[in-house]
């Protein structure tokens, strides 16, 4: 039943945006056409952004590529389709995930089932899923760490975490989550952490073999981007920066807001650390990024957690 209605919502959510995008006007899309470059294998990629390593969904959309050929003859199509079929499986995922860890908080089937719908029609949701992008792949990685975290699944969450770091580099300060509980006690975490690690740093290394130049390395990503904060943090005192940085959730975020404010005084749920420390972490990397809403959306364990808290406050009331 959550499979199917992850899948469902997903479905109708993305099926319209999927088909009116246009490579040759992306949009706030923009970097799609690099992904299906990579996608493509082909050696015109912008080398001096970090796009070029991030190749798990262009990879693996070029491995679903054959069979979309054979439904599309226009190769735009089927290169678009491809994408669409993996990130709708990461997204589809990430529903069933976000379901599971609600459960794990405490939040009941019902309210668990609402922010499943949540997270599948959402903005940014909406966006990744339904064009080339990768972040797809990143939401899910998040919402896997938090699930696995909550739920001391320690094994399983040491095992994944050097293929998680795969999705983007942009969840590698979510991998560390993990350190805020007594999981930094566990042997086989920090053994996790270790090939994670190796994994990214191998991974680039191989990048730049296959296309014979050396990217920017993740400092000097960091480096390149540090002027933006101040820009960022200018932006966020006008309304429309604002916006952009709630856009992906929409009234989601006053709504968690107030669902915070409930929490403190009603103490309806436990919201662990880990997964209010996604809040932060998001809002650091929007800024870094100046792509606040979609970099911001990486916060939606928490905002989804505390924006069903008022819909169950207000049910309790009606039942009384």
């Amino acid at each position: 039943m959550v499979l199917g209605l992850s899948m469902t919502v997903l479905y109708g959510s993305t099926v319209q945006p999927f088909r009116f995008f246009d490579l040759a006007d992306p949009g706030g899309a923009a970097d799609a056409v690099e992904y299906v470059k990579i996608s493509r294998g082909d050696p015109d990629v912008d080398l001096a952004g970090p796009h070029f390593y991030r190749w798990l969904t262009p990879a693996a959309a070029r491995l679903v590529l054959p069979i979309t050929k054979s439904l599309a003859s226009d190769p735009d199509l089927a290169t678009r389709l491809s994408f669409y079929f993996v990130n709708f499986a990461f997204s589809t995922a990430t529903g069933v995930i976000v379901f599971a860890l609600l459960q794990a908080m405490g939040f009941s089937i019902l309210a668990s089932l609402i922010g499943l719908c949540l997270f599948a029609s959402s903005r940014a949701t909406v966006l990744v899923t339904a064009t080339p992008m990768v972040d797809a792949a990143y939401y899910s990685a998040i919402a896997a760490v938090c699930y696995l975290t909550v739920a001391n699944k320690t094994v399983a969450l040491a095992l994944l975490l050097p293929v998680l770091v795969l999705s983007k580099e942009t969840v590698i300060p979510f991998l560390l989550l993990p350190l805020l509980t007594p999981m930094r006690k566990s042997r086989a975490i920090w053994a996790g952490l270790a090939v994670a690690c190796l994994t990214f740093v191998v991974s680039g290394r191989l990048v730049d073999a296959t296309y014979a130049t050396q990217g920017p390395s993740l400092a000097e990503s960091v480096g390149e981007h540090l002027d933006q904060i101040e820009t960022s943090l200018h932006a966020l005192g006008t309304p429309g920066g604002l916006h952009d940085l709630l856009s992906g959730f929409s009234f989601l975020g006053a709504l968690a807001v107030l669902g915070a404010w409930l929490n403190a005084r009603h103490r309806h749920h436990s919201v662990p650390g880990v997964v209010v420390a996604t809040v932060p972490i998001a809002l650091g990397l929007a800024l870094l990024s100046g792509n606040t809403g979609r970099m911001f959306f990486a916060a939606f364990p928490a905002v989804i957690a505390y924006a069903l808290i008022p819909i169950e406050h207000v049910a309790r009331i009606s039942e009384t």
